[in-house]
């Protein structure tokens, strides 16, 4: 049975053996007559005890124990190293060694750490450096070449800021750089940042008051705080956005996924598996952004490591799911295929053209006529891409129309396939032809650039009258200027004709002419009917009158 005491070490409450306890004491008495010389060794006794604390805190959790004994205090005792090991050094030597560099490179054991005493904005990049061997500078040019090139830079250099833990304490600055935490270390440190504190308060006293120092940090401030507003409002309109698609997805507001934006392509069961992972890519980093502006503007503690970390995992996980779904959509595009199709058209001299609107239901003989497509999201099955073309033929031949259905697929057959899938046709009733405004895909059919191009072939000759609601469909023909040549508002023609010539399909109307050419013939006109008596030569003489012209010749 042993006897056991409890002690205080850094806020630390320890369960001890007396004996191990007698070491120990013995030990920290060693150290403060060293170190206790002056006031500016205290930091060096705290840094040291608090070292000590963290390993018999560890002693503990890793054997599950709640004592300390004898072997304990001796492991960190090795550890740490005494005050005899080093106390009988030549000051020389001990010199020498305190400013020799580290060449050793990358050592197993050290911590990828934040260095705050070496940093532009976080120690990101000098903590890089002492990691694997490197300057801290050609660490920060690596990052900035990324940030130029694409941008990638930056979000690598904020993801790594929030995972990075900062070196606070003496003994997170060794393990940074690969050093034992040893007392010897602990001293070779202090002095050389007491050495750097007397050089930077020399150099200090040549430097800007602290007014305009303080007038900089608002700024700073300022700048810092418009940049958390304006991430904070971007999380926000986030949040939004999802929530707005979210309500779309489950139909409680109007689906607006159908005619534009990247969701229409996919398969509706992907859709908010996407959603999630576009929302988590674009939001994790932001949020992490955001905190580390508060941390850095309001010196707020930093994010627990097991929290980032998952954040980390998550953010990655969403990244590939965009990546796949992106991969699995940019297939159903690999092939494409086009289907002809001609059908002949029963010849007129006049055609008339028009558009029938395939949303409107009519009533023919009591019963309605439309589309069958069952689905609440009619938009996903009617497209409008469809071009319409005419081309000249001999007057001779036979007037017929050609259908081209084009669809792409992640393989020829399925491109073949959905083309042949496609439903439309022109309607002819005697002179009067008749294109669908739309057509139709099949039910459950994802839009994989579906389109319809129709070509007539009429002879030359033939004359055409097509109604402004094909405008956006007409293909090489000038509609407008067409138009523009009826002395009417252009708003009343609805109609516009047109003729098949040997050079194509032209304007059935002249063009209109100028205000001059126009005043040229008034004023041919009033010659004609002007009574007048032009003089050609002395001995003639040309009378233009309203009833006819005279030549009168004098006798010389």
């Amino acid at each position: 049975m042993n006897k056991t005491i409890i002690i205080n070490i850094n806020s630390i409450v320890f369960h001890i053996e007396e004996d191990a306890y007698e070491v120990l004491r013995s030990y920290m008495i060693d150290i403060q007559k060293h170190f206790g010389q002056s006031e500016d060794s205290r930091e060096i006794l705290q840094d040291i005890e608090n070292r000590i604390s963290e390993m018999f805190t560890e002693k503990i959790q890793a054997g599950s124990k709640e004592v300390l004994n004898m072997e304990d205090v001796n492991a960190v005792i090795d550890q740490m190293g005494r005050v005899s090991d080093f106390e009988s050094e030549d000051q020389d030597d001990y010199s020498s060694f305190r400013h020799e560099p580290n060449t050793n490179g990358f050592k197993v054991g050290k911590k990828l750490m934040r260095d705050p005493d070496d940093r532009v904005f976080s120690g990101v990049c000098s903590g890089l450096g002492h990691f694997f061997g490197i300057e801290s500078k050609w660490v920060r040019l690596l990052f900035a070449l990324f940030v130029i090139i694409g941008g990638s830079g930056l979000l690598v250099y904020v993801i790594l800021w929030i995972v990075m833990p900062p070196a606070i304490t003496r003994a997170d600055k060794m393990e940074m750089r690969g050093e034992a935490p040893n007392i010897q270390n602990f001293k070779r440190s202090f002095d050389e940042e007491m050495s750097g504190v007397r050089d930077t308060f020399s150099r200090g006293l040549d430097r800007t008051g602290d007014g305009v120092t303080k007038l900089l940090q608002i700024i700073v401030k300022a700048i810092g705080v418009f940049f958390v507003i304006l991430v904070g409002i971007t999380l926000i309109g986030l949040i939004i956005g999802l929530i707005f698609f979210a309500l779309a997805i489950v139909n409680v507001i109007p689906d607006v996924m159908d005619d534009s934006g990247p969701f229409y392509l996919m398969d509706p069961s992907d859709v908010p598996f996407a959603l999630i992972a576009g929302f988590l890519s674009i939001f994790i980093p932001l949020a992490g952004l955001f905190y580390l502006l508060l941390r850095v503007l309001f010196e707020k503690k930093p994010m627990n490591n097991y929290l980032t970390t998952t954040l980390f995992l998550v953010w990655l996980a969403s990244i590939g799911a965009i990546i796949y779904y992106s991969t699995s959509v940019a297939k159903e595009f690999r092939e494409s295929s086009t289907i002809v199709e001609e059908k002949p058209l029963q010849r007129q001299p006049v055609y008339f053209l028009s558009e029938n609107d395939v949303r409107v239901i009519r009533l023919k003989n009591g019963v309605k006529t439309g589309i069958g497509i069952k689905s609440e999201n009619l938009s996903s099955y009617l497209k409008r891409d469809i071009r319409i073309r005419i081309e000249r033929i001999d007057s001779l031949q036979a007037p017929y129309v050609r259908y081209e259905y084009s669809a792409k697929g992640s393989t020829y057959k399925m491109a073949t396939d959905r083309a042949a899938k496609i439903n439309y046709a022109l309607k002819q009733d005697t002179a009067a032809l008749i294109f669908d405004s739309a057509f139709q895909l099949s039910e459950g059919e994802r839009y994989r650039d579906q389109e319809v191009n129709v070509t007539l072939f009429l002879p030359v000759g033939t004359k055409l009258v097509i109604n402004d609601n094909l405008e956006g469909k007409l293909r090489d023909i000038s509609f407008y200027d067409c138009r523009d040549r009826y002395n009417k508002d252009l708003r009343d023609v609805k109609d516009v004709e047109f003729i098949v010539t040997s050079l194509g399909v032209k304007c059935a109307l002249p063009p209109k002419k100028s205000d001059e050419e126009e005043g040229e013939d008034s004023d041919r006109n009033e010659v004609v009917i002007a009574d007048t008596s032009i003089v050609i030569r002395r001995d003639t003489i040309i009378n233009a009158k309203k009833d006819g012209v005279s030549v009168q010749i004098k006798n010389k």
